[in-house]
This record gives structure tokens, C-alpha cells and sequence, in this order.
């Protein structure tokens, strides 16, 4: 006799087990040093091109997928720069955030917005990233851009650098 759990078991143990939102994050910019950062028709804070990773998707995948999506381009992602865990945020809960090198392009390079969920784009010096995002946003997007200079990947809880 198998003291291994059955398929309903089993199934019920893992539904059990905590679960954490998987989002990818795009940190492009063009070459005077500016973030492109994109504004959400669903949230007050602008953001940058990136999104909810889906099931059955790894988040290098989801940050090619939604950059594409949104904004139109074909960057595939570069070096992970920044892993954010996020505990106990509010409404989104438990979550990890995957930051990609999205690399350089030109600011007048043409962009396909997704109208179903931006209004618009712009650049964003990194000194003005406060202005525009919310104070997590704009620290792990500092947090990124230092790891692109010093060569490393940094990771971060609730923001905490």
C-alpha cells in the first residue's frame, strides 16, 4: 500500500499552499538616460511597459509579451536587474516582480500604444521618476538602473531597497 497522497489529496494540499502574483517589468530607455514610463487607464500611477506574468508562462516570457502588447515593441529582455517581493500589499498581496534590462532605443522610436489599457507614454528622467510613480515604482526602478551600472541584480522587500 502507497502511503503517497492521492490525485484528490494531493490537489487538495496544493490549493492549500500560499500563492504569489508573478509581474515583469520592462526598463527601457533611450539613449540621453530617460525611463519610458507608461500611463494605465485602470490606476491613477503611471507605470512602465510590463504586466502580470500568466499561467504557464515564465516572467523573461511575460515581460516580451506585455512589451509587445502595450507598447508595441520587439525587445526581447535583457539581464535581470531587480527581484522585488512584495508582502502583504494591500489588494495585491503577496507578490514578486521581475525588472529586465529592455535596453535603448531611440525616444522617437514610433510606439503602438494598447489603447484597452494605456492612455500614453513619455520619458522620465531618473530625478523624475518620484514625480510620475509611486514610491515603490520609482525606487525599484533606481534600484535597476544602479544594478545596470554596477553589473548585478538587486533584490528587494516591500520596497525596502
Amino acid at each position: 500500500m502507497s502511503s503517497y497522497l492521492s490525485e484528490t489529496e494531493l490537489r487538495k494540499f496544493v490549493d492549500s499552499l500560499p500563492t504569489r502574483r508573478l509581474a515583469a517589468e520592462a526598463l527601457i530607455r533611450d539613449p540621453e538616460g530617460r525611463v519610458l514610463i507608461v500611463e494605465p487607464n485602470y490606476k491613477p500611477d503611471w507605470t512602465v511597459p510590463g504586466g502580470t506574468v500568466e499561467a504557464g508562462e515564465d516572467p523573461r516570457t511575460g515581460c516580451f509579451r506585455e512589451v509587445a502588447e502595450e507598447v508595441g515593441l520587439d525587445l526581447p529582455p535583457g539581464r535581470l536587474l531587480v527581484v522585488a517581493h512584495g508582502v502583504a500589499m494591500g489588494v495585491w498581496g503577496d507578490s514578486v516582480s521581475f525588472v529586465y534590462d529592455g535596453g535603448t532605443i531611440a525616444a522617437d522610436t514610433p510606439l503602438r500604444i494598447q489603447e484597452e489599457e494605456l492612455l500614453s507614454h513619455r520619458w522620465a528622467a531618473p530625478e523624475e521618476l518620484d514625480r510620475w510613480l509611486r514610491p515603490g515604482l520609482a525606487l525599484r526602478l533606481r534600484r535597476a538602473l544602479e544594478a545596470l551600472r554596477e553589473g548585478t541584480v538587486v533584490e528587494t522587500v516591500n520596497g525596502d531597497g
